[in-house]
């Protein structure tokens, strides 16, 4: 009967942990399929030289058979310890550092004198078995998940740990011959352990195929967006193109005057507008604006200007002109969408000039060499059916230069938070006031880059630059 139960223990040991020893090497990152094999292995060992030192044989045959057991019996407690620490994701504490001394002092002294000495081996697995009940309290008020199948069978292992143990002090007799229990016990934490590891084998392999499809998903939802993001950037980029065939380009020798209009816009389609137009007469409406905000909204905002510029700049006095174009942005309730905006007329040397809230005018006057400041109050168009604009008037000389530009340059934040400001703005002009036109532009567009340095430029940029030649 001894023989079978061997053989039957033996074997159900070693196979299962070559089981769960090829589990590991094919899926290293389940450390405790590791752990469980050597657990095993050593168990199977211990099985056999425990029924080996029992059969019929020589006195000293059993007795060497006998400390082989010793010699093996403690450490697979070490070992299921430690595979409790890894099953429930513990961190190793110091005392089991502890208990492996113990373990093998004990074991030390059980191979010298296997009987007298084996309470000392027990002592240390009562140890062992404290701490691991500890670690199975921690995991059931943790709610680790399946912690009660290990738990149970630990349970039915210590049932029959019990039944040798009242054996050991012949409290029972032996049922159905049966000498040794433990083997049976451990039968069960093996079945119910390796339930376990295939439970959780299957949660993780789950979750890995879940975050491979939500990966892949992921990637499918980016390349759609990147699809998106390349139509959207298509169309803003034929907006902007169209925006940019809506403007004028630099104009040279019209009407004794040289012009040249610029803008560097902060996204695809701009929120600034310049233009000009000629009356039959041979009086020049320029104009330049701002649009709250930029992108596509700006960009409407520009063709209903421009329309308006075209339709009635030369019907119209110039302030008749912005409460016309006011009243008009408020009734198509465009909510928050406003333009700045300045408009001027030449006529011969005389220029007029009114504002909706777009920065002061510059003008250079070549004989003085000086900069002067042209300061218009006004609310923007948009925002009031009606305000009393206000236009002024002056004579410019030959060689005098103008400067119309929104804030995107004065307004415009380097690194350090600081904005370009109004006033480096007139030095710069007047650097190169003398220069040409397009230079000027040029020369002021630099200086904001040079500003910039590595940071993104916050809003549109727009220069008119006009110089009375003749």
């Amino acid at each position: 009967m001894e023989l079978y139960q061997q053989i039957f223990f033996t074997t159900l040991a070693l196979s299962f942990g070559i089981l769960h020893l090829i589990i590991y090497v094919y899926n290293k990152q389940f450390k405790t399929n590791l752990i469980f094999a050597i657990f095993l292995f050593l168990f199977g060992l211990s099985i056999f030289f425990d029924f080996q030192a029992g059969l019929p044989s020589t006195r000293e045959a059993s007795l060497i058979y006998l400390r082989l057991h010793r010699a093996v019996m403690p450490y697979p407690s070490l070992f299921i310890l430690l595979f409790t620490y890894y099953a429930f994701n513990y961190k190793i504490p110091k005392q089991f550092w502890y208990f492996i001394i113990i373990i093998v002092v004990a074991g030390s002294f059980a191979v010298l004198e296997p009987n007298q000495n084996f309470m000392f081996l027990q002592l240390a697995f009562l140890m062992v078995n404290v701490e691991i009940i500890r670690v199975f309290v921690l995991a059931f008020f943790n709610k680790k998940q399946d912690a009660s199948i290990i738990i149970t069978g630990f349970l039915i292992l210590m049932l029959f740990s019990l039944y040798d143990l009242f054996m050991d002090f012949d409290m029972i007799s032996p049922i159905y011959n049966i000498n040794n229990g433990y083997p049976f016990g451990f039968f069960f934490l093996i079945i119910f352990s390796s339930i376990y590891l295939a439970r959780d084998f299957a949660r993780t392999n789950k979750r890995v195929l879940t975050q491979e499809r939500e990966a892949k998903e992921m990637e499918i939802s980016q390349k759609l967006l990147e699809a998106e993001d390349k139509r959207k950037a298509e169309e803003l980029n034929e907006a902007r193109n169209l925006q940019l065939s809506l403007l004028p380009q630099c104009v040279t020798n019209i009407n004794n005057f040289d012009i040249c209009f610029d803008m560097r816009t902060a996204s695809e389609v701009g929120g600034d507008y310049y233009d000009y137009d000629i009356s039959e007469s041979g009086e020049i409406s320029i104009v330049i604006g701002d649009a709250t905000d930029h992108g596509m909204k700006a960009g409407m905002m520009v063709s209903i200007i421009k329309s308006l510029f075209l339709t009635n700049v030369n019907r119209m006095g110039i302030t008749d002109f912005l409460n016309n174009c006011s009243q008009t942005i408020k009734q198509m309730k465009l909510k928050n969408l406003y333009m700045a905006l300045m408009l001027l007329k030449l006529s011969d040397n005389k220029l007029t000039v009114s504002s909706a809230g777009i920065p002061p005018l510059l003008i250079y006057r070549k004989k003085p060499n000086v900069i002067e400041e042209i300061k218009i109050k006004g609310m923007p168009l948009g925002a009031l059916n009606s305000f009393p604009y206000e236009s002024i008037e002056t004579k410019l000389e030959l060689g005098d230069t103008v400067l119309l530009m929104t804030d995107g340059l004065s307004e415009l934040f380097n690194k350090e938070k600081k904005s370009f400001g109004f006033e480096k703005v007139k030095r710069v002009f007047l650097k190169c006031a003398n220069e040409p036109v397009t230079d000027i532009a040029n020369e002021l567009f630099s200086a904001g880059e040079e500003w910039l340095l590595d940071c993104k430029q916050n809003d549109d940029i727009t220069f008119v630059v006009f110089r009375f030649s003749k």
